[in-house]
């Protein structure tokens, strides 16, 4: 959305659900292509998406300058040979790389021969994809890394913005809010389990109807009081959600450069980090974040919950919306344009 604000291009997804952003709402005026049809199904849902990518994006040949985004980029084959391609890589595939043994566990032993077998092809075709490029633009000296790391390849950093005009302080609330995915890389459950021995804090908690972790830290929480999950269809309410929040909490592991944060400092809100991966780059130790140990132990998130309270939160509130402009949209706007010319 924010590539299209800069650019006024037409946007090509796997699929366009309810759940997601409502482009419409946010005065898209482009044109909304559908690789596919909507699907959910794990497994099944990532394997589709692959061959839609691959067989069904022939209208590519239309465009001079194609950005691809993400796990997609089998469909450069079927760009000209003259058209700029450039890929904005938020991460190299986790399931294929760094987070593979993470995933791996998730699959039943008797199914890990034909995982490894297809992580196998995907991960050569990525990697013959990816050579195609004519630009790699990622969003985070630590992403940057990884992708030298794994792929031998050298990127143009570009970090994603945060339309100022969107997220401003409304108020200070009675909750802190959690917005990460329900997935095992996020940590949420932690987030709950520190807060489950907080009863007199409230968490709030964002979900997405199908989080692969929802049923599970539902089962934590079930009988808390001060726990509560929201999910936001069309993910309206989200700005407001944050902007009348005490604070957020983002734990993952080794995450790449991740907007909702930036948008937490530009509503006002101090962010309880992990002091591991691409975030690093936006904070302001103590004064708009407050970085915890790695390993995000449960102790280390109470600790910082009962250092971050509201008094101390809205006093960082002004170095939080200072260091939120460093990435507004017009400086990335600016940046785009010049690595696209």
């Amino acid at each position: 959305m924010m590539m299209w604000k800069a650019l006024k291009s037409d946007i090509a997804s796997g699929f366009f659900s309810k759940w997601s952003f409502d482009l419409k709402a946010e005065w898209f005026t482009g044109k909304m292509i559908l690789v596919s049809s909507e699907i959910f199904a794990k497994w099944f849902r990532h394997i589709k998406l692959k061959f839609a990518f691959l067989f069904k994006t022939g209208f590519l040949k239309d465009y001079d300058t194609v950005i691809f985004s993400g796990d997609c980029i089998s469909a450069v084959r079927n760009c000209r040979a003259d058209t700029k391609k450039i890929y904005y890589c938020h991460t190299p595939p986790r399931y294929l790389y760094d987070l593979r043994s993470i995933y791996l566990k998730k699959v039943p032993v008797l199914l890990r021969p034909i995982f490894n077998i297809v992580s196998y092809v995907f991960k050569a075709s990525y990697e013959k994809d990816i050579q195609k490029m004519d630009l790699i633009l990622t969003n985070s000296k630590n992403t940057q890394a990884r992708i030298k790391e794994f792929l031998w390849l050298d990127s143009q950093i570009l970090y994603p913005p945060v339309d100022l005009q969107e997220f401003s302080y409304i108020d200070q609330k009675d909750y802190y809010l959690s917005f990460a995915r329900l997935s095992d890389a996020k940590r949420v459950d932690r987030i709950v389990q520190a807060f489950l021995q907080m009863p007199d804090k409230k968490l709030r908690v964002i979900y997405w109807e199908n989080d692969p972790q929802k049923e599970q830290i539902f089962g934590l929480a079930e009988n808390a009081k001060n726990i509560e999950f929201i999910t936001l269809p069309g993910n309206k309410g989200f700005k407001e959600m944050v902007a009348n929040s005490i604070a957020t909490l983002y734990i993952p592991i080794d995450e790449d450069f991740w907007m909702s944060p930036v948008e937490s400092m530009a509503a006002g809100k101090p962010v309880i980090w992990v002091d591991d991966g691409g975030l690093k780059e936006s904070i302001l130790h103590n004064k708009t974040w407050l970085l915890i140990n790695k390993q995000a132990n449960i102790t280390d998130i109470i600790t910082a919950v009962d250092i971050i309270t509201p008094k101390k939160a809205l006093e960082m509130r002004a170095d939080c919306e200072a260091r939120a402009k460093d990435f507004g949209l017009d400086n990335f706007e600016e940046q785009l344009r010049e690595y696209i010319k």
